[in-house]
């Protein structure tokens, strides 16, 4: 059986300031920057996570053909889909937003949570998500 989720692609149009992002801006680690048939792997993640995000670019020696390619250029700037996980999200939407992060203030949720989205340099867009069972779910208003 499946033991845990190893990672997902986003596609960017630029590695090195998309790795510059998530390094500096949202404090994750570099796990793997390497050489990989004739292209750049670099995967990222939060300290705590064994899950870890492929910033990828556009590229044939992936993807089956340019047709493919010049589909999935189209998808950078978009929603990803991508959700994180805060104990604290006024802290953390203190934080990105002080390092310079586009981030809406943190918005209670019918079903209880807390929610913000935030982009990277790309325009690629992120959920960060406080549950209702959080210890640290208060919101201040005022942002």
């Amino acid at each position: 059986m499946i033991d845990r989720m190893g990672g997902i692609v986003v596609i960017v149009s630029d590695q090195q300031k998309a790795m510059e992002f998530y390094s500096q801006k949202l404090g994750f680690e570099i796990k793997t920057d390497t050489s990989f048939v004739g292209m750049r792997w670099i995967e990222v993640g939060s300290k705590h996570s064994q899950s870890t995000i492929s910033l990828m670019l556009p590229n044939v020696q992936m993807m089956s053909n340019e047709g493919v390619v010049e589909v999935v250029k189209k998808g950078i700037g978009t929603e990803t889909g991508i959700w994180f996980y805060s104990d604290d999200m006024q802290s953390t939407y203190e934080e990105l937003k002080n390092n310079g992060v586009e981030i809406t203030p943190p918005e209670r949720q019918e079903w209880g949570g807390i929610i913000s989205k935030f982009k990277d340099r790309g325009g690629n867009s992120y959920s960060i998500i406080s549950s209702p069972s959080s210890e640290n779910v208060a919101v201040d208003s005022s942002s």
